[in-house]
């Protein structure tokens, strides 16, 4: 054998020796892959069911907070103003299995349980001029104009407001809505109006303060890491809140042009000759509204309403009793056919903070409110419960009933649900509508 042929024959071997290590190598590599690829995947299942159960629990709480709603919205505890929103507390926090829930909201200023009152802020698609420059320091007059301008059906600009061809000069363009605001962030795209008014430090509109909403300047929003949120408009001002709806009592408003005198007599426990001086009123004054007959007493009425005379100028006045059913238990117009209309600031729920934005409402008058309020432990059972304050008269509360109730409509459950093992959470908001039956949700955010 040769020297060449000797020397390919021991290489062989070697060859082979490297081979083989190349091929384990290979093989190491590929099954490392295999491994992490799945980890990875394991990893990916083990938080998509932790989000599973996160999702699912805050499901839960909102569902449970419908069912308090709506139960309480056909069974009503009359006499009890806080009741509902008693029972809705009572199910703001719940265990299911691997995962929990918390319904929290803020409240002048506190984190309390419980779903955030919409009726506790103004409405904004109801508020005049006079309103909006009350919201200091950061309303203008041109601001204010521009609002109502958005707000309004017609494309006429207000001397310092701006219409749909301002909007349709921009870069990026779009037309006003000539209608209702239908949230708060709509007003971000308004003419003048600044997002950190809006928001304040509450920027994903949660109403709770959040890690990066205290923390002053090391992550946006800007704030003052002072552990107190500051919700800008967004804690004063509601584009959600919804008029109407059952009656204290539980019962569908009485139309008083459409009744007859027998069904106003069973629901307001008047006399006969007081519901037909009543709806003779109604007949021959076509802009009448229910203040007036929380101004004027039924006997001025009757003698001034036209209709005949007689007996109706005769006509006895009601009773505080009578009145106050009257305002209760009745309205002008069939509710279901109506518009739906803005919804009224809750005296139960509202803060003196809020309340004093109203210009018809003096800063004296407001406090006294809220001192009068202290001593009804089960709240304001009707808007005729006023009376009782002092300094407030009869015809000045004819001029505050149109922005102000006693029961709310519309609540926002902000809900999060996390899962026991991880920690994980997903936050449920939703935004729930009771002035119809069923409950209407109307608005549903995850994050």
């Amino acid at each position: 054998m040769t020297s060449a042929r000797r020397e390919r024959t021991r290489a062989r071997p070697g060859f082979a020796t490297v081979m083989v290590f190349g091929i384990i190598i290979v093989a190491a590599v590929a099954i490392s892959m295999i491994q992490s690829s799945a980890f990875s995947q394991a990893a990916a299942g083990r938080e998509s069911m932790a989000r599973a159960r996160a999702y699912w629990a805050a499901r839960a709480g909102v569902e449970a907070t419908l069912a308090r709603l709506e139960y309480g919205t056909v069974e009503p505890v009359e006499g009890d103003a806080y009741s509902l929103l008693d029972d809705m507390v009572q199910v703001a926090e719940g265990e299911l299995l691997g995962a929990t829930y918390r319904i929290a909201t803020t409240e002048d200023k506190k984190e309390v349980l419980g779903p955030m009152d919409a009726h506790a802020r103004i409405n904004i698609n109801r508020m005049t001029r006079d309103q909006f420059l009350r919201i200091e320091p950061f309303m203008t007059e041109d601001t204010a104009d521009s609002i109502l301008d958005w707000i309004d059906a017609d494309d006429e600009p207000t001397p310092l407001g701006a219409e749909t061809p301002y909007y349709m000069s921009l870069p990026n363009s779009y037309v006003a809505r000539n209608g209702p605001l239908r949230s708060m962030l709509e007003l971000e795209m308004i003419a003048g109006v600044d997002p950190r008014d809006v928001r304040g430090e509450d920027w994903n509109q949660n109403g709770l303060l959040d890690a990066n909403e205290n923390d002053g300047a090391a992550s946006w929003p800007p704030d003052n890491g002072d552990g107190v949120l500051d919700m800008g408009w967004s804690g004063i001002m509601t584009a959600s809140s919804v008029d109407g709806g059952l009656t204290n009592s539980g019962e569908i408003p009485l139309d008083l042009k459409t009744a007859t005198p027998s069904d106003i007599v069973s629901r307001t426990q008047m006399t006969t000759a007081q519901a037909e001086a009543i709806q003779t009123y109604l007949d021959n004054n076509t802009s009448a509204t229910m203040g007036d007959f929380i101004s004027t007493s039924l006997s001025r009425l009757a003698r001034t309403g036209g209709g005949g005379g007689g007996q109706q100028n005769q006509v006895e006045a009601l009773t505080d009793e009578q009145l106050t059913l009257l305002i209760d238990e009745c309205g002008i117009g069939d509710p279901s056919t109506e518009p739906e209309q803005p919804g009224k600031l809750n005296l139960n729920t509202c803060t003196a903070e809020v309340l004093r934005y109203l210009p018809e409402i003096s800063d004296e008058t407001a406090d006294a409110i809220i001192a009068d309020r202290a001593g009804h432990p089960e709240g304001y059972k009707s808007i005729m419960d006023l009376l009782a304050v002092p300094d407030i008269s009869r015809r000045q509360l004819a001029t505050i009933y149109s922005l102000l109730c006693v029961k709310s409509n519309v609540y926002v459950v902000n809900c999060r649900g996390r899962d026991t093992r991880t920690g994980l959470e997903v936050e449920m908001m939703v935004t729930l509508d009771r002035s119809k039956i069923p409950v209407v949700i109307s608005e549903v955010r995850v994050r």
